[in-house]
C-alpha cells in the first residue's frame, strides 16, 4: 500500500479538495483507496452517511495513533473508496507524547493488504499530527497557493520534512509542490509559476488547478468535478484536476491503466 500524505503548513490551500479528487481518480482507475482524515473532519461533508448510523464501531482516525484498530474497519463510501474518518478524540492527539507520531505507521500496517493506496488529509500545522502522517507515508505531495504566505513557508516545510527523513521516515519522498486556485485574472499568479518553476526546478509540478466555484459545488454533491461535467467551466476544471491528479499518480510510480475488472 503506497501511503501520500497531502501536506503543506498554511490552511486554505485546498488540501482536502485534492485528496478527495486524487481518491476519486485513483478508484476510477481500479486501485483500492484508503483515504484519511486528521484534519477536521472536512471529508466526512463529501461522503455523510446515508442511513442512521447502525451502530457500528468504525476505525476513525485517533484510533490509528492510540492503536486501537482491533476489531474496527474503515467505513465504505464509494466504488473503492474506504475512508477513516475525523473524529473529536484525534484533536487530543497533539498533546500526546512526541512517541505518538510512530503509532499510525504501526497501525496502517495492519491494512496494508486491504488497500492499494492510502491518502492522509493533514491540518496546516506542524504539530503532532501531521508529523504522523509524515512519518508512515511513502511520500508527500504539497498543495499550495500563490501568495506571499505560502512562499514564506515552501521553505519551512522542506525543512520539516528534511527533520522527518532525518530521525524518523528516511524513505520519505517530497513528490513536490502543486498549485491550485490559481487566479488565472491575476496578472501576478500566473506570472509567478514560471518564476517558482525556476527557483524550485522539479519540486514544482507543471500542472496548474485554476480557482473555480464548480469544484466545490462538486463536491457538495458527493462526487469529482469531471463527474457530469457540462459546462465550459466544469469541462476546463475537469481536464485541469485530472492531469494533476495522473500526474501525482505518475510520480508515485502508479499506472495510468484501464479500470481493473
Amino acid at each position: 500500500m503506497q501511503i501520500l500524505t497531502v501536506g503543506n503548513q498554511k490552511g486554505g490551500v485546498g488540501k482536502s479538495t485534492f485528496s478527495v479528487h486524487l481518491a476519486f481518480r485513483a478508484a476510477e482507475l481500479g486501485y483500492r483507496v484508503l483515504l484519511i482524515d486528521v484534519d477536521e473532519g472536512d471529508l466526512s461533508e463529501v461522503f455523510p452517511e446515508i442511513e442512521e448510523n447502525d451502530g457500528t464501531d468504525y476505525l476513525k482516525a485517533s484510533h490509528l495513533f492510540t492503536g486501537e484498530i482491533k476489531g474496527r474497519q474503515p467505513r465504505q463510501v464509494y466504488e473503492k473508496i474506504a475512508l477513516i474518518e475525523a473524529d473529536v478524540d484525534v484533536l487530543d492527539v497533539d498533546d500526546m507524547p512526541l512517541e505518538t507520531i510512530e503509532q499510525p505507521r504501526l497501525s496502517l500496517a495492519q491494512l496494508n493488504g486491504n488497500y492499494d493506496f492510502c491518502i492522509i488529509d493533514t491540518p496546516p500545522n506542524l504539530q503532532r499530527r501531521m508529523l504522523g502522517a509524515l512519518v508512515a507515508s511513502h511520500a508527500v505531495v504539497s498543495p499550495f497557493n500563490i501568495s506571499p504566505f505560502s512562499f514564506a513557508r515552501m521553505p519551512k516545510l522542506q525543512a520539516t520534512i528534511a527533520g522527518v527523513k532525518s530521525q524518523y521516515n528516511p524513505n520519505l519522498n517530497h513528490l513536490g509542490f502543486l498549485a491550485n486556485m490559481v487566479n488565472s485574472k491575476s496578472v501576478n499568479e500566473v506570472e509567478a509559476l514560471p518564476e517558482l518553476r525556476e527557483a524550485y526546478g522539479e519540486l514544482i509540478f507543471d500542472e496548474a488547478i485554476i480557482a473555480r466555484a464548480c469544484v466545490a459545488t462538486a463536491l457538495a454533491q458527493g462526487h469529482a468535478v469531471w463527474h457530469r461535467a457540462r459546462s465550459g467551466n466544469q469541462r476546463a476544471s475537469a481536464k485541469e484536476m485530472r492531469r494533476a491528479c495522473d500526474a501525482v499518480l505518475t510520480r508515485l510510480g502508479f499506472k495510468l491503466m484501464e479500470p481493473l475488472s
